[in-house]
């Protein structure tokens, strides 16, 4: 068990948000949180390509690893690089998976020559890289904590990215390592079940910058919806529009906003004018993380609708900012909202939704925002996550 105040933790996250894309913003906020909170992180970024697109690229690394970056954060490019064409090689997966661990290894050996060695690896989802995360803890000498936040693994499904890990392989991964952890009550439970090893609950976090002091109840006029998820059928912002249309429909005072990307913005569009509602429902498409902020600040409620979440991090990022929500009643956020900050409605149910909908339009005044953000912050702020981590 690691109890020092300072830890140095190593990130390997089978997601990690692009410039354009919000996925794997969760292991972005972790990371962030220890670090306000006294512990020296790093993440490695990886990704592979031939010797041709790395001289095409003049040398650099950052134009060949397409993730987020912040002046902040410390990275660690693991780029591994063909040197020869896969397909002149007999067994071109095993070259593969050699080189990319060769470079894992010579790139954190040049990480640790700066900032000295990590105290632990931090995994993030069975998804991708247990390979390398294995690889090196045994080169190095390096317990691996393992945190799961897909929604999509269950009883012998395991999705998986590479063609290196066999299912056995990664759930041998899971069961060796020193510790795991998932977001709720309901996916410990669910994860026990599968692996058979037990975990710990350690929710997902908001940064300090996402609190906002002294909120105060938005005026309502316009009153404001709004919806920030990546574009797909399991975030169900159609359902956001019928349930918005069936309610408010035809009254300008009442306005939607579904942010985010993914491939069915324009059919979101199409729905609203279909619905008669295009003059109230924007769709912006992607937002950065001081967008949304913006769009938060100005809103009045948030709503989401989605099958199943494994936690809802976007959920408690409203509430940092003073606003209550509406939710499915699903595993994830069944766990953040109750009746002093929000609504569930029946997973699916236009009728529930839209219900919920009105509802809160007529009891808005009961929902305190400066009591909102103290217990989010209680909660899931940086203080209690890494308090779960590392117990004293």
């Amino acid at each position: 068990m690691i109890t020092k105040d300072k830890p140095h933790v190593l990130f390997i996250s089978s997601w990690y948000p692009s410039p354009t894309t919000s996925e794997g913003t969760f292991v972005e906020l972790h990371l962030l949180a220890l670090q306000s909170r006294g512990c020296k992180c790093a993440i490695m970024l990886n990704g592979e390509t031939t010797f041709g697109n790395y001289v095409k690229a003049g040398f650099d690394k950052s134009k060949l690893l397409n993730f987020r970056r912040r002046d902040d954060i410390t990275f660690i490019e693991n780029l591994a690089v063909h040197k020869r064409p896969l397909r002149y090689s007999r067994d071109p997966i095993s070259e593969r998976k050699g080189n990319i661990l060769s470079a894992s290894v010579k790139n954190l050996k040049a990480y640790i020559s700066v900032h000295g060695q990590p105290d632990v690896i931090f995994h993030h989802g069975i998804f991708d890289y247990t390979y390398i995360s294995k690889y090196l803890s045994e080169k190095f000498g390096l317990p691996i904590w393992y945190m799961e936040n897909s929604p999509n693994i269950e009883e012998g499904v395991f999705p998986c990215a590479n063609p290196f890990d066999t299912d056995e392989e990664r759930k041998k991964f899971v069961k060796n390592v020193e510790r795991r952890f998932a977001v709720t009550s309901a996916y410990v439970d669910k994860m026990e079940r599968i692996f058979q090893a037990p975990f710990e609950l350690v929710p997902n976090v908001i940064t300090d910058d996402f609190f906002v002091d002294n909120p105060e109840p938005l005026p309502t006029k316009p009153f404001v919806f709004c919806n920030v998820a990546i574009m797909d059928s399991r975030k169900r912002q159609d359902l956001i529009i019928e349930a918005f249309a069936q309610a408010f429909g035809g009254d300008d005072n009442y306005r939607l906003v579904i942010a985010g990307d993914g491939k069915l913005k324009q059919p979101l569009v199409d729905l609203a004018e279909k619905l008669g509602v295009s003059a109230q429902v924007d769709v912006p498409g992607y937002l950065n993380r001081d967008e949304v902020k913006d769009l938060l600040d100005r809103s009045n409620v948030f709503v989401l609708a989605s099958r199943a979440e494994t936690f809802g991090v976007v959920v408690i990022e409203a509430m940092a900012r003073g606003i209550p929500a509406i939710s499915s009643d699903i595993d994830g956020t069944r766990e953040i909202i109750d009746s002093t900050n929000g609504i569930l409605f029946e997973e699916g149910s236009k009728k529930g939704l839209t219900q919920a909908l009105r509802k809160l339009v007529s009891n808005y005044d009961i929902y305190d925002p400066a009591k909102i953000v103290e217990d989010v912050k209680s909660r899931f702020g940086p203080d209690a996550v890494k308090k779960g981590l590392f117990k004293e």
